[in-house]
């Protein structure tokens, strides 16, 4: 049944990176959405009995979700050279 539930974390996780793609135009922000579904599946697997080494796997997907995600932002932030976010270049940010 866990790992049923922790399939089902991981297709609405792609489902909604698409869908923060689609409607922010952000890279950054659907992979955030992504990395974090993704975080969210990998700790339903681990709700039963749990080992040490399951543990520190978890400890290291956790440190590299972190690290991926903060040198992808600053890489996303760097190459828009505008200093604004992904979705107001592409003219796709939400009305405000």
């Amino acid at each position: 049944m866990r790992m049923l539930l922790s399939a089902l974390v991981t297709a609405f996780g792609v489902l909604g990176a698409t869908v923060a793609l689609l409607t922010t135009g952000s890279r950054a922000t659907a992979l955030g959405v992504l990395l974090d579904m993704l975080l969210a599946a990998g700790l339903l697997r681990l709700t039963g009995e749990q080992s040490w080494t399951e543990i520190a796997v978890l400890v290291a997907i956790v440190a590299l979700r972190l690290l991926v995600r903060t040198a992808l932002t600053a890489d996303f932030r760097r190459r828009s050279g505008d200093g604004q976010r992904p979705a107001e270049r592409v003219d796709r940010a939400l009305p405000g």
